[in-house]
């Protein structure tokens, strides 16, 4: 159970009107300085539909239910293709769990060895934790994004267009810091909070890679 929910608590670790985005100099998009944050928040959108592959490592800390965790999180998405995400010790960077996702088949590994296998990641997490975790949502909301298949309760942004806080599917994400100042910047510090599950997670990006 305790690998289990280290699984679940890792992922509670996402046209601009003139059209001339520009590429910097690591290869991601940056959106045009002088846009209303509204124009640049749809830009953000659009530029980031088009994400063929991304990493984030990172650290989390969790509360859920009066307990706590802190471990290392390895994060590598093949959009559409393949999904991976190691449980890391945060001291010695050993795997702890993995979860795997190619197609509709989904393996999630323990420490003890053991594999689980479903078709749907959060139904598996659902089995194997007695809990639901949005883990389809969570792809889009550590990049800034509003997951797009369910309707966003509430959103605001900041003066460059990038969210602040987004409100979907009873979570509520809060991002404290990013990249850098462009309006498609990356999240490196962000929090999440479902008050229903008494779930609270704190989430800091150490690096990100892309390719568009």
């Amino acid at each position: 159970m305790r690998n289990g929910i280290l699984l679940l608590c890792a992922l509670s670790i996402v046209g601009c009107t003139q059209n001339n985005t520009k590429p910097g100099a690591s290869g991601q998009p940056k959106a045009t300085v002088s846009a209303s944050p509204e124009a640049v928040w749809q830009n953000r959108q659009r530029v980031f539909a088009g994400m063929k592959e991304w990493s984030m490592d990172g650290r989390v800390g969790l509360q859920l239910r009066g307990q706590s965790w802190s471990f290392g999180l390895k994060w590598n998405e093949k959009t559409g293709r393949e999904s991976l995400m190691d449980i890391v010790n945060p001291l010695t960077g050993a795997v702890m769990a993995s979860i795997r996702e190619t197609g509709s088949q989904v393996v999630l590994k323990a420490a003890d060895g053991k594999s689980y296998r479903d078709t749907s990641a959060e139904r598996l997490l659902e089995r194997q934790l007695k809990l639901k975790f949005p883990l389809g949502d969570m792809r889009y909301w550590a990049r800034g994004l509003p997951a797009p298949d369910k309707p966003v309760d509430a959103i605001k942004l900041d003066a460059r267009g990038r969210p602040q806080q987004l409100a979907q599917g009873g979570w509520v994400v809060s991002y404290t810091a990013y990249k850098d100042q462009s309006g498609n910047a990356l999240p490196t510090k962000m929090s999440l909070e479902k008050a229903s599950e008494r779930a609270k997670a704190k989430v800091i990006a150490k690096q990100w890679k892309t390719r568009f």
